[in-house]
């Protein structure tokens, strides 16, 4: 009984061992700043262009998102690659009949998606503990703001993330979240799509309009809405621009820093 309990225990180790992956590739930069976040720094091998800290720090890239370097991948032995749904389709196939173990991941539509996928990576990159205290640590900060934003009044919020055409933050996404936990109400609340034109927007005359920097329009977009006197926003200095590296990159300590300036540009 004695032995088949410890044979039965080292089965497990050996289980765990062979789940803690030691060369790790990620192909999307939210998915690289959760491996940060999490203490698996030590463990990235490849990473895209765009994944700005781990490129500064000597990783090898291998191409963007959307367009990926297979060989260069292969090259580089990984014991998981971590993507997102917008590696095209045949470049993930290409992965997996060349052996390799390509993990997809969904986009989160939610704070709590957001905290769920750090966790799954963590996990997938033997670096459960760093996972816990991180969504630990931001799920106490979300909900002190929270608290705190009850005593807000509500304000009626534009969350700008595109223009030519303008596009708006929508329900069902995580970047609403934002605006809920703020004790905001999201102008573009009930639209299937995020297109909206400018009049539009006038019409339904906002508290408050946030500008993701997005592709570089932000202080363009900035200067033209301020040139609207007749929109609340503009009578009371309330249109403000807000860094896409955070709100626009899930992971949970951007969420909570985007949520942060969120909350300062409706209280201040």
């Amino acid at each position: 009984m004695r032995y088949k309990l410890i044979l039965l225990l080292l089965l497990v180790q050996l289980t765990v061992v062979a789940q803690d992956h030691t060369r790790v590739i990620s192909l999307a930069p939210s998915i690289t700043e959760n491996v940060y976040l999490v203490g698996g720094k030590n463990k990235l091998v490849g990473c895209t262009s765009y994944c700005t800290k781990a490129v500064n720090d000597g990783v090898n890239r291998i191409g963007s998102t959307i367009d990926v370097n297979v060989e260069k991948i292969l090259a580089l032995q990984p014991d998981v690659v971590l993507t997102m749904k917008l590696t095209k389709a045949q470049d993930i196939a290409a992965m997996r009949k060349l052996g390799l173990n390509v993990v997809v991941m969904e986009t989160p539509i939610s704070f709590d998606e957001i905290c769920e996928q750090n966790q799954q990576i963590a996990q997938l990159i033997g670096c459960k503990d760093g996972g816990e205290q991180v969504v630990a640590s931001a799920r106490k900060k979300v909900d002190e703001i929270r608290e705190m934003a009850k005593k807000l009044p509500s304000r009626k919020i534009f969350f700008q993330i595109g223009a030519n055409p303008i596009f708006s933050v929508l329900d069902g996404t995580y970047m609403n979240d934002f605006i809920t936990f703020c004790n905001g109400k999201n102008i573009a609340s009930g639209l299937k799509h995020g297109t909206l034109t400018r009049e539009s927007v006038v019409l339904k005359n906002p508290d408050l309009i946030i500008i993701a920097e997005m592709g570089g329009f932000g202080q363009q977009e900035l200067d033209v809405w301020n040139s609207f006197k007749g929109v609340s926003a503009v009578k009371q200095n309330k249109v403000f621009l807000i860094s896409s590296e955070t709100s626009c990159s899930p992971t949970p300590a951007n969420f909570v820093q985007a949520l942060e300036d969120v909350f300062y540009f409706i209280s201040e």
